[in-house]
């Protein structure tokens, strides 16, 4: 068993950011607390939600109640370098998934996959077998359902030790936080659209921008759409410019739009 360090946290505005080392870091951390039976709940960090949550008290309140906080975007990676002065590694939602999906498999540790639409949720869940042939995927419901307790009960009954959920954010951390004390899996992460890109339906960004950190230009030149979501991007940097310039670094209002 690995010992159990003190995972260090830097503030953003109210928003704690966990200051995980690397991603194998992160898995043994996650992996540690799995096999001790303690409940885990992940959040990725972004500007997005670092901005929305200074106006929505629920949001802050939940993301605050997580046991980790992913440092997911590239925006709240430069936040934390200018407004604390220390170096955290970036660890993204999508990669960790990946990662733990082949320690999951590794360690005998049992998955279950939850959200998204019916075929990408089959068509994750193919993919991921035909990768990890040896990974234990107990159970996997798509997001079109009605009745949560019935969907609770199906988790419980799968024996799974790892819960991702693919219903978008917020929603799908809302949705764990309101269930989180009925589910018996000790780790619970929202994967947003992660099941998209493993099952193909949706293109991952190339590499280059994985390693720059701008993933979102990517996705906006192949989904124009998405250009009224992320104006929340320059939002955010004006926050953290005028944080570094005041000293003002606490939760501060923001202006949603």
């Amino acid at each position: 068993m690995i010992q159990s360090t003190e995972l260090r946290r830097i503030d953003l505005f109210g928003v704690p950011v966990t200051a995980l080392e690397s991603y194998r870091y992160a898995e043994d951390r996650i992996v540690e607390r799995i096999k001790s039976h303690i409940k885990t709940f992940c959040v990725a960090v972004n500007p997005e939600k670092i901005y929305r949550s200074q106006r929505d008290n629920e949001l802050m309140r939940l993301i605050n109640s997580a046991d980790f906080h992913l440092c997911d975007g590239i925006g709240a990676l430069v936040a934390a370098h200018l407004l604390s002065n220390q170096k955290i590694g970036r660890v993204t939602g999508v990669q960790l998934f990946l990662n733990l999906m082949a320690r999951a498999e590794k360690e005998g540790l049992k998955v279950f996959l939850l959200g998204a639409k019916p075929e990408v949720n089959e068509g994750a869940f193919l993919k991921l077998k035909q990768k990890h042939p040896r990974l234990q995927i107990v159970g996997r419901q798509d997001g079109y359902f009605k009745d949560d307790s019935e969907v609770v009960r199906i988790i419980n009954k799968s024996g799974a030790d790892m819960l991702f959920v693919a219903m978008g954010s917020p929603c799908q951390e809302k949705w764990i936080n309101r269930h989180r004390s009925q589910i018996n899996a000790p780790y619970c992460m929202g994967v947003g659209g992660t099941f998209d890109v493993v099952s193909g339906f949706v293109k991952w960004a190339p590499k280059i921008f994985r390693a720059t950190g701008t993933e979102w230009f990517y996705r906006l030149c192949t989904e124009p759409k998405r250009f009224k979501r992320q104006l929340v991007l320059p939002k955010f940097a004006l926050m953290v410019l005028f944080a570094k310039l005041t000293g003002r670094r606490r939760k501060i209002q923001a202006h949603v739009q």
